[in-house]
Order: structure tokens, then C-alpha cells, then sequence
């Protein structure tokens, strides 16, 4: 969310002995006084106040449950005669992998009243004799910018992996052979950092 505020107070003050020297003040842009007469008092201030404000959250939430289950037994041979019975089971591999990226921010904040008025855009001309003639700017530049990140990661997880309880019985005239490959199982929680990031 950006925020641009921007506003610009011009006073003109004019103070004179005759006022029928005084031409009508201009307000917009030039902000001129002019002819000023005899012992005038003429003032210009301008304030300029420019409030840019940046605001930027990111909330990031992941929640997972898993129960993998992976099973290479349970293989039954039994009863088999005259020839040889083998049992042999692969590999039984659980896993749960969970993989969360970081949120970033990245602002820019807007150039901040560069459009402001300056002096050159002013005048107070024809001086008469004896006046006192000023003109004041000034000229006030905020930036706010705030960046939020919050991650949170909750991850459950059984995995299960079997290769046994396999059976090979009253078999006769043969060999008989079990032979069971690996059971893994794993959990992998990765989470990338946040960021967040200004030019």
C-alpha cells in the first residue's frame, strides 16, 4: 500500500499606506505581489509538506500432514516341492519432503514533491520606498516505509516403510531363500529465508 500526500500552503500578506497601489495578489503558481506601494509590508511564505508512505506485510502460512506408508513384505511361498523358492523384495522408501519458499518485499518509494514550489515561481516586485519585502519556503519531505514478513510452518508427519514378515514354509526338495532389500524412511523441512529489500 503507498500512500502520496502532498500540500502546498500559500499566504500572501500585504500591508500598505495607500491602497490604491496595490494590484490583486496571484495565487496560483506565480504568487506574485505586485506594484507594492509606499511603506507596503508584503510577505509570501510558502509550506510545502510531502508525506510518501510505504507499507508492505507478507504472511505466510504452511501446514501439513502426511503418513507415508510404503510395504514390500508380506510375500508368502509355502507349500512349494521340487524345486527351489526364493523370496526377494526391492526397496520400501517412505519420504515426505516439504519445501516452502521465503515471501520478500521490495519497495520503491515515489520521488517525494519534487513538483514543490520554489522561489523562482515568486515575486514581489516595484518595491516602494520604505517596505519590508520577504518571501519564506519551506519545503518538508517524509518517507515511511515499513516491511513485514512472518512465515510459520507446522509439519506433521508418520512415515512408515516395511519389508519384512514374508514367509516360505513347508516347501521340500528345494532351497529356500529370503533376502529383503532397504527400508528408509525420512522427513525433509526446508524453508527459504524472507526478505525484504530497498533500493
Amino acid at each position: 500500500m503507498t500512500k502520496f500526500l502532498q500540500r502546498v500552503s500559500v499566504g500572501l500578506t500585504t500591508a500598505a499606506l495607500l491602497a490604491g497601489a496595490l494590484a490583486p495578489a496571484a495565487f496560483a503558481g506565480d504568487a506574485i505581489i505586485d506594484h507594492n506601494g509606499a511603506g507596503s509590508n508584503n510577505k509570501i511564505k510558502v509550506d510545502t509538506v510531502c508525506v510518501s508512505s510505504v507499507t508492505q506485510t507478507n504472511n505466510t502460512k504452511v501446514t501439513t500432514n502426511a503418513n507415508p506408508s510404503a510395504n514390500s513384505g508380506g510375500n508368502n511361498a509355502n507349500g512349494n516341492t521340487g524345486s527351489g523358492v526364493t523370496i526377494d523384495t526391492g526397496n520400501a522408501d517412505a519420504s515426505v519432503t516439504v519445501e516452502v519458499g521465503g515471501s520478500s518485499n521490495s519497495a520503491d518509494p515515489p520521488s517525494c514533491c519534487d513538483c514543490g514550489p520554489t522561489v523562482d515561481d515568486m515575486k514581489i516586485t516595484d518595491n516602494g520606498v520604505g517596505s519590508t519585502n520577504k518571501i519564506k519556503v519551506t519545503d518538508t519531505k517524509v518517507v515511511d516505509v515499513l516491511q513485514r514478513n512472518r512465515t510459520r510452518v507446522r509439519t506433521t508427519a508418520h512415515p512408515k516403510a516395511k519389508t519384512g514378515k514374508n514367509n516360505a514354509n513347508g516347501n521340500t526338495g528345494g532351497t529356500v531363500g529370503i533376502t529383503t532389500d532397504n527400508a528408509t524412511a525420512s522427513v525433509d523441512v526446508s524453508v527459504d529465508p524472507s526478505s525484504n529489500s530497498l533500493p
